[in-house]
Formats: structure tokens, sequence, C-alpha cells
């Protein structure tokens, strides 16, 4: 893994311009593009990709290819892997090698937005050797900017004020276990027991976004995330961020740490005690899920 101050001193760039420089842009972006579709998409605007409730936008399309054309050799960086072109692509594993990575979800809560909710956001992090070394996320709806360097922290930004304070994940004081997220991608015969087992143990909110849940977790809002796959866009985001204010973060199964190859079921807790607490309400020791291989 390249070390990220490694990558600043390279390229002659402090932190902070690092940091205004993804914030900018995603600031940007969505004033140009996401928020001009917001609650005004015609139905030849939007069209599904790998499912009937997997919806992309012409939104989607545009500001990702903004945000490419702009992240492009910053930084040094010229590979970049967007959800909506890696639909495209297909074969996008080769990319996930490489040193460094831009990964991008321009529009993460999509069904959200098509049906003009407020819970989306825009993510991108820079990966190298498979995992994530920083990551930015933009709430456009209420002005906040997430972001995280490994080994440096997790910061929230007030963009009406550009006011920083640092995020840092609490010890929870209820009993009762809040969280976020669903079973979405755990093979049928698994997949019910596990649904079950979260409805009986815990209070589900629908967030609809990984990157808004990510930063409810970070908020102190909620105490997980689970989420029954996993991809590089939506889980580099919540993997660094989540680890950087102080949470846990394995895959569900095996308790590996995850990487953008990384297959199956993920868990996002505030601390290790709840993830071994929520993993063993909902995928009990004896559940044979414990024992699938993806």
């Amino acid at each position: 893994m390249i070390n990220m101050n490694n990558i600043l001193i390279q390229n002659n760039k402090s932190r902070t311009q690092f940091v205004n420089y993804l914030m900018n842009l995603l600031i940007n972006v969505n004033k140009d593009i996401i928020l001009y579709y917001y609650k005004n998409l015609k139905s030849k605007d939007i069209s599904t990709k790998s499912s009937n409730d997997d919806f992309v936008t012409i939104a989607d399309k545009k500001s990702e290819k903004f945000i490419s054309d702009q992240l492009i050799g910053f930084l040094g960086v010229n590979d970049i892997l967007g959800e909506e072109t890696a639909f495209l692509v297909k074969n996008y594993d080769k990319y996930l090698n490489n040193s460094l990575l831009w990964v991008v979800d321009p529009i993460d809560g999509t069904k959200n937005y098509i049906n003009g909710k407020e819970e989306f956001c825009s993510m991108i992090s820079l990966v190298s050797s498979m995992l994530p070394i920083a990551t930015f996320i933009y709430y456009p709806l209420k002005n906040i900017f997430v972001y995280a360097f490994k080994n440096f922290g997790a910061y929230i930004v007030d963009t009406n004020t550009n006011i920083s304070s640092k995020l840092l994940i609490k010890p929870y004081k209820s009993l009762k276990l809040v969280g976020s997220g669903g079973t979405k991608g755990i093979p049928e015969n698994y997949r019910q027991s596990i649904l079950n087992n979260l409805k009986i143990n815990t209070e589900r909110l629908f967030i609809g976004s990984a990157g808004i849940e990510t930063i409810m977790l970070a908020k102190n809002e909620i105490q997980f995330i689970f989420h029954g796959r996993v991809t590089p866009w939506d889980h580099s985001p919540m993997n660094l961020i989540t680890k950087e204010a102080g949470g846990c973060v394995y895959m569900a199964i095996n308790k590996n740490e995850f990487d953008i190859k990384s297959k199956g079921s993920i868990l996002a807790a505030s601390n290790l005690q709840t993830w071994n607490n929520i993993r063993n309400l909902i995928i009990p020791s004896d559940d044979p899920y414990r024992k699938y291989k993806n």
C-alpha cells in the first residue's frame, strides 16, 4: 500500500488542498448536474441495470463523467472505477489490483433520488492495493461533507460555514440495537432467517444509501450497518470512515477485513463488542450461512 503522505509530497499538494479539491468537485457536480435533475427527471431519463429495482438516471451518467474528467491525472492517478461505467464495462476486475485507483459513486441512493427523497449523496475514494486510503462523501441536501484518511481520522464539514470537526463514535448507552441495512445479495436459502433475526433483535431503519448510513453511524445516530453484499464504491467509504471514527468493520461471515475484491455480507458497528453481539444475533454460530463460501 502506498502511503498517503508520500503521494501528497510527490504531487506537491497539502492534505488541505486535497480535501478542498474533492469537496469543491463534489459540491460543483451536485450544483451543476445532480440537483438540477432532482425532482425534475422525466421517464426517459431513468433506466434499470442488473434488476428491475437497480436504477440509473441521466444524472448518474452525466455526474460520473463530470467527476471522472476532473479526477483523471489528479495526484498522478489515471485509473477510475465508477459505478455506472463498471456496469457497462463488466470486466472491471482488471482495475482492482492497481497500486492507485479512484473509485466513484456519483449518486449513492439513486432510488431515493428518483423518488424525491433527501437521502442520497456522492462518494469518491482513493484506493491503494485494494484498500481505501482516503474517502469523501457529500450529502448535498444537508450541506454535509465527510472525509477520512487512513491513520488520520474522520472529519465532518458544514459546507455552509466551512467549520470542521472530528468524528468520534461513542459508546452507545441504550439497550436497543438501532441500525440500518438489508439482506439483498445473500442466497435465498439463507436470507429469510437472517432477515427475521434482524427484525426480531434490532430496530432496523430503512435509509437506502450506504453513504448516508455511514454518516449516521459516524455521528452516533445508529449503532450498526449490515449489508448482504459489497461493492468497491459503496463500501470503501463505509469501511474507512467507520474505522477512522473509532468503529469496527469486518466481513460478516469470516470476520475478514474488507478490500475492494471482497465478496459477501459486511457488518459495521460502533465497537467490537457491538459487532460481535449483532453478528451473533443475526447470524448465530449454528446458522448454516456462517459456513457459506462466496
